[in-house]
């Protein structure tokens, strides 16, 4: 009898989460333990398959040491989903799909967020060896700082080559000169730099192309831009559109906080990951 060559096995590897917090610290009082729950998150086991998340109308509230909503939202889903599109002893092909859709999300009754929308879909073809990216698009609008709106300009290109760090690397490599130095701060690198900086074993990248304040210029003077960062004196750093590439393993956080004012603390709003891989 002829022995039938197995078919690949995928290891399905992935996550969408909407939304989540922890407060260390409120106004002078330190050594807290605030755990906003994880919310709307779906992940996915190795075999794939299907995870779905939602929540409508969450809040969390203290009174110590003052009355004040920490963290809010009006509604979040979100789906992480594995897909075998073609496996055979010739031939495989495997899918991985993560998207978040978040609504009015406010933190500390301060920073408000109207819409964060991620979307990654990630193919692994054994013809090629590695896996590809694309996306439907991804969104950050209206943000609110107080009566501030940062006006948030987004370009996936980046998120469309981050199959691979090597990946991200050739794209980085492949720009022109000019571009190198106006656009290095989007890939964590010195200005001009030929190559892509590491970050440890990740580099680093963001979706943000662009970040406009609008509002009164007396609470202007408190907010400014470094990067892909809004830096608000009286709540902390505002990190957007972030991508970490490690591998086959690729991370993106839409918004990320760096709380350390009058409430300190960290949080995410809107967290995709795929880094799936055959195995026996």
């Amino acid at each position: 009898m002829t022995a039938i060559p197995p078919a690949t096995r995928y290891l399905f590897s992935g996550h969408a989460i909407g939304a989540s917090a922890q407060f260390h610290r409120l106004d002078d009082t330190t050594g807290l333990d605030h755990l906003i729950p994880t919310q709307a998150a779906s992940v996915l086991p190795q075999t794939g398959g299907l995870s779905h998340g939602s929540v409508s109308d969450y809040s969390y509230t203290v009174n110590h040491p003052r009355p004040r909503t920490l963290f809010s939202v009006s509604r979040i889903t979100s789906t992480a989903a594995g897909r075998i599109l073609l496996n055979t002893a010739m031939d495989s092909k495997f899918e991985t799909e993560v998207e978040v859709d978040i609504h009015s999300v406010k933190v500390v009754d301060k920073l408000r967020i109207d819409l964060v929308r991620l979307h990654m879909l990630s193919t692994f073809d054994a013809s090629r060896g590695h896996p590809v990216v694309t996306t439907r698009g991804n969104r950050i609008d209206g943000v609110w700082l107080g009566n501030v709106h940062a006006r948030i300009e987004l370009d996936d290109e980046p998120v469309c080559h981050c199959g691979t760090r090597d990946q991200l690397a050739a794209l980085y490599r492949a720009k022109d000169a000019d571009y190198r130095q106006k656009w290095a701060w989007r890939f964590a690198t010195p200005a001009g730099a030929p190559e892509i900086a590491p970050h440890g074993v990740h580099y680093k990248c963001s979706l943000v192309r662009g970040i406009e304040l609008v509002g009164p210029e007396t609470e202007k003077q408190h907010i400014s831009v470094d990067g892909y960062t809004i830096v608000w004196k009286g709540f902390g750093r505002i990190i957007l559109g972030e991508i970490h590439v490690k591998g086959n393993d690729r991370q993106l956080t839409m918004v990320r906080l760096a709380m350390g004012s009058d409430a300190g603390g960290s949080g995410s709003v809107g967290d995709g990951k795929t880094n799936g891989a055959t195995g026996t």
